[in-house]
């Protein structure tokens, strides 16, 4: 309930808010709404690009999300991705998203779907995967352990600790 005064709020507060155009879409925008897909939402706040305007609009921001592969929960941009290979007795749903050509699929990285050491990448716009190197794909190539305080954010790939 609290969210959906918020939401109606700030739907309320945008009627006097300026207006702009996404560089890329060419879609008018307010710089922050509701971005909704299946049962799930949140208040998105747009960056600014140098000229002024965001880069998309927040309708398209929204059609870019997509379904997790293993559990259908939506994955919204900048939302953390794993990037999961099949095995032969998994039923691979229509609305999965693959991976390049390397047979694995686009997931979430829930506590009740993956690993959080599996994060692949994260879901960006124009709607694809920006692939960082998995924690554990860290480790083995350093040798060393690794450490990351912050599975969401995007800057954050992770540290390797050196142990003297």
């Amino acid at each position: 309930m609290k969210y959906r005064l918020k939401v109606l709020w700030t739907s309320f507060l945008n009627i006097f808010k300026k207006k702009y155009v996404g560089n890329v879409c060419k879609h008018r925008t307010l710089l922050s709404g509701e971005i909704r897909a299946q049962s799930e939402g949140f208040l998105m706040k747009m960056p600014l690009e140098e000229n002024g305007s965001p880069e998309y609009c927040l309708e398209c921001i929204g059609k870019m999300s997509i379904r997790c592969a293993w559990c259908g929960e939506p994955i919204f941009i900048g939302d953390p991705v794993t990037l999961y290979k099949p095995v032969e007795t998994f039923d691979v749903p229509e609305y999965a998203v693959p991976y390049g050509d390397s047979k694995c699929f686009v997931g979430c990285l829930r506590a009740t779907c993956a690993d959080g050491c599996d994060r692949a990448g994260f879901w960006v716009p124009p709607g694809e995967v920006y692939r960082v190197p998995t924690p554990i794909e860290m480790a083995l190539h350093s040798g060393k352990p690794v450490v990351v305080h912050d599975l969401s954010d995007i800057n954050n790939i992770g540290k390797i600790i050196e142990i003297e």
